[in-house]
């Protein structure tokens, strides 16, 4: 009574090569499914499984779980975008604008500063030494002055000629 069951099969033969290579194949997809949840790996993914029609047939969730990776991408990145132009703006208005209404105050204030100075005095002695350095008798006389100034004694005539016109 050595009879085999009727559903039993027969013993499979043993190779440890194919055995290995098939241990290998499947921690090599296993650990393709784990790193899918990275963005760049997805892409890379999604790139080779829609390029081969058959192997995306037999990987369909590996294809599906990279694909809903690249779309959790895309609205982490809108958010990140989203918050970033609410936190520019909120710095823009906080930091930089009190600077901008600070600046446009300043110079209206220096507007108003300048006008509510008093008038400039013109300094009398300084419109005279102007007339005075153009009068052709006035230069006569300084060249006299600086002549005596020098240690040369004024000539007779001219001596004479400053006298006369004091009496006068």
């Amino acid at each position: 009574m050595s009879e085999a069951p009727e559903n039993a099969q027969p013993p499979a033969q043993f190779n440890p090569g194919s055995n290995r290579r098939t241990a290998d194949e499947d921690r090599a997809w296993a650990q393709l499914y784990a790193s899918v949840g990275q963005a760049a790996t997805a892409e890379e993914v999604v790139k080779q499984l829609d390029a081969d029609a058959e192997a995306l047939r037999s990987h369909l969730a590996l294809y599906l779980r990279a694909k809903t990776t690249l779309r959790e991408r895309r609205v982490a990145d809108a958010r990140n975008q989203r918050i970033g132009a609410f936190v520019r703006s909120v710095v823009t208005i906080v930091v930089v604008g009190p600077f901008r209404v600070l600046r446009s105050l300043m110079s209206t204030g220096s507007d108003v500063a300048v006008e509510m100075l008093p008038p400039a005095r013109r300094d009398p002695a300084k419109a005279r030494v102007s007339t005075l350095t153009r009068d052709p008798e006035f230069a006569k006389a300084a060249e006299r002055f600086t002549a005596t100034a020098d240690g040369a004694s004024p000539i007779a005539g001219q001596h004479e000629e400053s006298r006369g016109a004091k009496a006068a």
